[in-house]
């Protein structure tokens, strides 16, 4: 399993969390034996913070005021960014050592090792003649759908034509009208690359 590290952006923290984050922190690493050279990161992260809260006090902020918090948000962002790169580079495989430093870690990547196929799966007339317009639904935790036809069903599945998309509908343009095209669709975001196809559908072409 991969070990995870802590994160590295703090935009995304809310207001009502970043000063309650940048707090802990700087208690954790007061005399960490873990980190040493921490004073540093510590001065600088202390000195971000102490202004912010101050502008974040404020419950009813001129626009003059708003354009400096954001500003002193970006700063303080910047200054846990340098306490995260630092502690990643000295512990990248220790999560005890990490989590010593007050922040927080990246969640667990989930894994999907196999994904379900897609739902819903059917072949309708193209917008124009001579095209198939190939319909699904894409399942949980997939990024995208690939979808494989041909006009010879015994062909192997790396002769047969790929269309992805990330959700939705594929235009099948490699026929003409009058031709029988035989489709299928997987899910793309799996573990692995063998992920489950529907069964084939084939429609004529209009």
């Amino acid at each position: 399993m991969a070990t995870r590290k802590l994160i590295t952006n703090y935009a995304e923290v809310s207001k009502m969390d970043i000063g309650p984050l940048a707090q802990n922190c700087l208690t954790s690493l007061a005399n960490n034996p873990r980190y040493p050279e921490a004073q540093a990161f510590t001065t600088v992260l202390q000195a971000a913070l102490a202004p912010y809260q101050t502008g974040a006090s404020v419950l009813h902020p001129t626009p003059t005021q708003t354009a400096e918090l954001a500003q002193r948000r970006q700063a303080l962002n910047l200054a846990l960014n340098a306490v995260a790169q630092m502690a990643n580079g000295l512990y990248p495989t220790d999560e005890a050592a990490l989590l010593s430093s007050g922040l927080t870690l990246s969640k667990e990547r989930e894994r999907h090792t196999t994904l379900e196929a897609p739902g819903k799966f059917q072949l309708v007339d193209g917008p124009q003649p001579g095209t198939l317009c190939a319909k699904a639904k894409r399942p949980p935790h997939a990024v995208a759908l690939k979808y494989l036809y041909t006009l010879d069903a015994t062909k192997p599945d790396n002769q047969w034509l790929t269309v992805v998309v990330r959700d939705g509908d594929a235009l099948l343009t490699a026929c003409k009208s009058a031709d029988r095209v035989y489709c299928k669709v997987a899910a793309v975001g799996g573990d692995h690359d063998q992920q489950p196809y529907t069964e084939v559908l084939s429609r004529l072409v209009q």
